[in-house]
């Protein structure tokens, strides 16, 4: 047997349910990494960057929130001067609470119904859902109380506070065309249909940088805590507990395949497995919920206290449904009209496309960029009008998605083409249902000053292509050609002029025609690999030749 990575240890020591008792004697000024390990179990969060600084995440699963809890959540905020931030999987951190006030302040959120257990760390994190799971029109399964069944299995639990290898991500599909992306989750059950009954197919295995993979099971909605449970048990007994980088379930079915993590998931549970149905869950690129009566608050998951009340009484008065979502928003509606397609209406002010931002440096020590605030040297507005989905992280953690979204995008420094400046990695044509597929990494590192007028000439072949969306347009053109010529092709049209050569790109036939463009203007024949070097120190170097 490999040895147990460091926090495998502790909890050998001490599990963190028994630590619970020793919450009094922590030194909130100072804690310990053990301390700061067992109280992330709770949802109370430092680093050794800000340690003068904690946060406590809430969870929400399914995104519910009722009036009532938010106007606490509110007042809170208010009195402690906390900065709210709405987070991709529908809960709501607080943050800059000092260390004195994070154990009142935990206590008085559990007293309010406001739970922040197993909200970080290795446990299953906040159960996700479609916001309108319950009331849109093609919802086939309403997965709330599915969502309800599930957590009761584990939430406050010891057995599972804290004891799996490493966080685990469910996500639950009743529609058939979901609002946000569900595939980089460990468990996704996505709306399936077999024999005239309706249930999920179970995929296994996602995480940021990977999409989950079918397990061929086809489960009914009576069926998923079962499922949920037998899953569960079988990470926690046969998943890896060396290495953290090799821990998720992903890394699991990487080393004993999927046909035997099916075996041992089949042992566990107490029915014969289905194979899979047929599946129902499309891309999410074909919601159009963004064109419904619903009122959306959080800009890139930033949200003030007095937003946080008013949308409270808003709420209360006028009787209407408050949700979190996956999109780091929070969603005040009338659930009577979502139900009814011919009272739906549109709304001008909605932004077509998703962008999702990681915490960034003014929360996050982590990052290396302040993430809200930087997203103004993008082409924001081209990237909504367009419907491209955006995902930006701060670092390799990924919070930010940028594996499942049409472009992704990573803060960092380089000194590759001057001394050292704030830089990108770009990724690039992530697929969703009926074969998804996380962004494939475009480029390595693109300094800041180039990122803006890159992403244009990716959205300028976008446009040419005419395709429905930055999908279709992915899946079609995108992935008929290597990360490699890609880089070449990008770069070539900021400094050419390529429309003539359009037509070729969309028929997967631009290889030649490029190389043999560059040959003519440069005068010398180079491989492609030879020409991207030329080209990116050629576009965006500025030290001394």
């Amino acid at each position: 047997m490999k040895e147990l990575n460091k926090i495998e240890r502790l909890k050998a020591k001490c599990t963190p349910a028994d630590f619970l008792a020793r919450i009094d004697n922590v030194d909130w000024y100072a804690p310990s990494e053990a301390d700061r390990f067992y109280l992330k179990n709770y949802g109370i969060y430092n680093i050794k960057l800000r340690p003068e600084r904690w946060m406590l995440r809430l969870r929400f699963d399914g995104g519910r929130i009722d009036a009532k809890r938010l106007r606490h959540l509110g007042d809170l905020a208010l009195r402690e001067r906390l900065r709210p931030l709405l987070t991709a999987r529908g809960q709501i951190e607080l943050h800059d609470i000092s260390p004195e006030r994070i154990l009142p302040l935990w206590r008085e959120c559990g007293e309010r119904g406001l739970l922040s257990w197993q909200t970080l760390t290795d446990n299953f994190r906040a159960l996700v859902t479609d916001p309108l799971s319950d009331c849109a029109p093609d919802a086939r399964i309403d997965t709330f109380a599915l969502l309800d069944a599930i957590r009761e299995r584990f939430l406050a639990r010891p057995e599972w506070l804290g004891t799996l290898p490493r966080k685990f991500n469910t996500a639950l599909i009743g529609r058939e065309i979901p609002s946000f992306n569900p595939w980089g989750n460990d468990l996704l059950f996505a709306l399936a249909e077999k024999e005239g009954r309706w249930g999920f197919n179970l995929y296994l295995g996602g995480k940021n940088s990977e999409t989950a993979q079918n397990a061929d099971i086809f489960c009914l909605p009576e069926h998923v805590a079962d499922l949920f449970e037998s899953v569960a048990r079988v990470y926690k007994i046969h998943g890896y507990r060396g290495s953290r980088s090799k821990t998720r379930l992903f890394h699991l079915i990487q080393k004993v395949g999927m046909p035997q993590l099916r075996e041992w998931i089949a042992r566990d549970f107490d029915r014969p497995l289905e194979t899979a149905g047929a599946p129902k869950m499309q891309s999410s690129i074909h919601n159009r919920d963004r064109l419904l009566p619903i009122r959306r608050f959080g800009r890139h998951g930033e949200i003030d206290p007095q937003t946080l009340l008013k949308i409270a009484d808003a709420a209360e008065t006028r009787s209407r449904q408050l949700r979190l979502t996956p999109h780091q928003e929070l969603w005040i509606f009338n659930p009577k009209i979502i139900q009814n397609p011919k009272s739906k209406i549109q709304n001008p002010a909605s932004d077509r496309g998703g962008i999702t931002a990681c915490a960034g440096l003014r929360y996050c020590p982590l990052s290396l960029w302040d993430i809200k605030k930087d997203l103004e040297f993008l082409p924001m507005k081209r990237l909504e009008s367009l419907g491209v989905s955006l995902g930006f992280s701060g670092c390799l953690k990924g919070c930010g998605r940028h594996y499942h979204s049409d472009l992704g995008l990573i803060g960092l420094r380089t000194n590759l083409y001057a001394e050292t400046e704030r830089a990108a990695r770009i990724f690039l044509g992530a697929l969703q249902a009926p074969d998804p597929a996380p962004g494939r990494l475009l480029y390595y590192s693109v300094p800041l000053r180039g990122l803006s007028a890159l992403i244009h000439a990716i959205l300028d072949s976008y446009e040419a292509s005419g395709r429905e969306s930055f999908e279709a347009f992915s899946r079609h053109t995108l992935w008929l050609y290597s990360t490699e010529f890609l880089q070449l092709w990008f770069v070539a049209a900021q400094l050419y002029d390529l429309c003539d050569l359009y037509d070729s790109f969309f028929r997967g036939e631009a290889e030649s025609a490029l190389l043999t463009r560059l040959e003519k203007i440069d005068g010398e024949e180079r491989p492609v690999d030879e020409w991207i070097r030329t080209l990116t120190h050629r576009l965006w170097d500025l030290k001394a030749s």
